[in-house]
């Protein structure tokens, strides 16, 4: 067991597919083995030195062991009788639930150094809902998703360094980690005026292929140049729209309006006792309140609370809130009683620390350092995730879906600029300007945006197209100038505000001529023919 833990024993087995008997000898004088019998992988009876409740309590108690042999044996060991423990359980949860309870150093150690300085990433199709993940394992793998990094940064990125590394472990050696290789980036090179107008009259119409820089969620870096998905210009100038003006998820903050509801016990069964019952409510009460709690508040300590008061306090809720306690009748609360007992024991853990604990009050200083912040990041990340989709969606003209997506995204993040714009811009790209319910949708949708961020990008770029398309050019410049002054290397908007200065200062407007003008086309007419 020193040389392979018990988890890992575990995964082997399942991958293999072997059926037979396990025998682990105790790491005591005391004679005898634990026994557990695998039928194709999966543990099916067990019988155990240590009494248990059931067969995954059984298993449970031998992850503790780190010393002790044990052997694999091709037939039924276990045999028939008094003490046997059958039912069904699932390796990778009952892996998870104990590595809570402590993780083996040696195998943490080789396991995080084999990663390397490789960026992992959550592998696609990986098993997470066999995990069980608490809330703050869950937003470690969100962490993942949405930003890539090297085991070391991970660390020291999330809040937690030991929940950091557990994950790290647990994701590892129950395979849902892969190494993150981006794809090659192409660097663009600056390009004359001149060249560009070759370009279009050497190539055939139709859609560039959209270049768009590498982004990430924490943080977010800077917007590409020029938005992703430009078209060529058509006849007179008149910009055909690019098919789309953000890779990028919106900011990482939590000032906005985030709705993330709480989900709680449901009423108690009519059939329990009252002293069950009684028991229901509390936990129904606890688990709320402890909702908007920071760490001191759960355990009802002051800030200046030395290490002794903090541990004999956490014991004090541990007797009463470990989930072996918890009444067989209420089993359906176990989930709630378990999440329960987990923040006791994180509140314990990093108010006991200096370090964490200095760290975790600025946190609270800054409004955070409680479940429902949490939740509220998580639901934050979760929609930025899910918005990186709606640039691809809007590129193959699946505006439908991308609008659902939008949709979703506004509806929990409230205060977030990125998700009405996109929403105008899609609607402008689906419907146009001509009819007015849309065209009245479109200007509530920028108003929303200006009034959450006024110097929002994209929001004056979407509203100089909703006016150029209105025939209004002088207000679309004037929004393609506010744009480059915003982004400077925004190439549309400068070669739109280019043109619209040198048109009045040869004493025109900054619109373009009319198509059917019979005049001979100007240079620019002639640049932008077709």
């Amino acid at each position: 067991m020193s040389a392979t833990p018990f988890g890992h024993v575990l995964l082997s087995i399942q991958k293999k597919g072997l059926s037979g008997t396990l025998a682990i000898w105790p790491d005591d004088d005391r004679s005898g083995q634990d026994r557990i019998l695998f039928r194709a992988g999966a543990p099916a009876v067990g019988r155990f030195l240590d009494p248990a409740a059931d067969l995954e309590r059984g298993m449970l108690n031998i992850f503790h062991r780190d010393k002790g042999p044990y052997a694999f044996y091709e037939a039924d060991l276990v045999g028939e009788g008094k003490g046997e423990l059958r039912g069904q359980v699932d390796i990778f949860t009952l892996i998870a639930s104990a590595l809570r309870g402590g993780v083996p150093k040696d195998a943490i150690t080789r396991v995080i150094r084999k990663l390397g300085v490789e960026r992992q990433r959550i592998k696609r199709g990986a098993p997470l809902p066999r995990l069980g993940l608490l809330s703050n394992e869950m937003a470690f793998v969100e962490l993942m998703r949405a930003e890539p990094a090297t085991a070391v940064v991970l660390i020291e990125q999330f809040g937690d360094p030991k929940v950091a590394q557990r994950m790290l472990y647990l994701l590892a050696i129950t395979e849902c980690l892969e190494p993150y290789r981006p794809v090659s980036q192409q660097k663009l090179k600056a390009v004359s005026p001149s060249s560009q107008n070759t370009q279009r009259r050497s190539s055939p119409p139709g859609p560039r292929r959209s270049v768009s820089s590498s982004s990430s969620m924490l943080p977010p870096k800077r917007r590409a140049s020029t938005p992703p998905g430009m078209r060529d210009s058509a006849p007179g100038g008149d910009s055909v729209l690019p098919t789309s003006i953000s890779n990028l998820p919106p900011g990482r903050t939590l000032s906005g309006e985030i709705v993330a509801p709480r989900e709680l016990p449901p009423e108690p069964p009519r059939h329990l006792s009252p002293d069950h019952k009684k028991r229901w409510e509390e936990v129904s009460r606890v688990i709320g309140m402890m909702d908007r709690q920071n760490y001191f508040e759960m355990l009802g300590v002051k800030e200046s609370a030395d290490s002794g008061e903090i541990r004999k306090k956490y014991m004090a809720m541990a007797k009463k809130w470990h989930p072996d306690r918890l009444a067989p009748e209420l089993s359906d609360l176990r989930p709630w009683v378990d999440e329960v007992f987990h923040l006791y024991t994180v509140a314990s853990d990093t108010l006991s620390d200096s370090k964490k604990r200095g760290e975790y009050q600025k946190t609270v200083m800054q409004g955070g350092g409680t479940p429902e912040s949490e939740r509220k990041l998580n639901v934050m990340v979760e929609a930025a995730i899910n918005f990186q989709k709606v640039d691809v969606l809007v590129k193959r003209r699946q505006y439908d879906e991308a609008l659902q997506i939008c949709d979703h995204a506004m509806a929990v993040v409230r205060k977030e600029a990125d998700y009405p714009a996109m929403k105008a811009w899609i609607l402008l790209l689906r419907d146009g300007t001509d009819g007015e319910q849309v065209a009245n949708e479109i200007r509530s949708l920028l108003r929303t945006t200006f009034r959450i961020n006024p110097d929002h990008v994209h929001g004056h770029f979407v509203r100089a197209h909703f006016l150029k398309r209105q025939g209004d050019h002088e207000k679309a410049l004037q929004h393609f100038k506010k744009v480059a002054r915003l982004d400077p290397k925004n190439l549309e908007a400068l070669r739109e505000v280019r043109i619209g200065n040198m048109r009045k200062s040869r004493g025109r407007s900054s619109a373009p001529p009319p198509r059917g003008d019979s005049k001979r086309p100007g240079i620019f007419g002639k640049f932008f023919k077709k």
